[in-house]
């Protein structure tokens, strides 16, 4: 029931339907607890979707193939959700994304960008378009992997979306394999 409803107006009295047995509060607690992961459920279906990878575009026609490659797409969608839901937890590690290299390469992407404005479209000259976020924090790797997607950086505009982060995280991983090709870490064999 809605606790304080506006002036004139009757209180909402919510009611969650359920087909699973409910005879106590922990299992009520339960129902709902279950309930509110249906946001998540419902990102992880539009990252997969035309909103992120596009998957239902696939031409291919194999299961197995099409079977792996929603395993592939699901793991990038992971890691969006990660970013999304990390970006504005300063608590939260790097490391819950990306791994110690990755976190490597971004850190050197971030000093290049700011020592020598190489990009200055990724870390603007204004204090409001710089990363405030402590180093090696989930939120100041979403910023970055927003911002390389095309995001503004300012925080006055809506926070980075779906499409916004796939499209940073393909520009990072292609940045990503030639910093470590450059770093000598990758070896290509004829």
């Amino acid at each position: 029931m809605e606790v304080n409803p506006p002036p004139g107006q009757q209180p909402i009295h919510w009611r969650l339907l359920t087909t699973h047995q409910v005879v106590c509060l922990e299992q009520a607690l339960q129902v709902i607890r279950w309930y509110t992961w249906r946001w998540r459920i419902e990102q992880l279906f539009a990252t997969l979707k035309t909103a992120g990878l596009n998957l239902e575009a696939t031409q291919l026609e194999s299961i197995t193939a099409i079977q792996r490659l929603t395993v592939l797409a699901l793991s990038v969608a992971v890691r969006i959700l990660q970013l999304i839901q990390g970006r504005d937890n300063p608590n939260l590690p790097a490391s819950v994304a990306f791994s110690d290299e990755q976190q490597q390469c971004l850190s050197t992407i971030a000093s290049l960008l700011r020592k020598a404005q190489i990009a200055p479209n990724v870390e603007g000259k204004t204090q409001f378009q710089q990363n405030a976020y402590p180093l090696y924090s989930l939120p100041w790797a979403t910023w970055i992997i927003a911002r390389l997607g095309g995001w503004s950086g300012y925080k006055s505009q809506k926070p980075p979306g779906i499409t916004t982060l796939i499209r940073g995280l393909y520009q990072f991983e292609s940045t990503f394999f030639g910093w470590k090709l450059a770093l000598g870490l990758l070896v290509c064999t004829p």
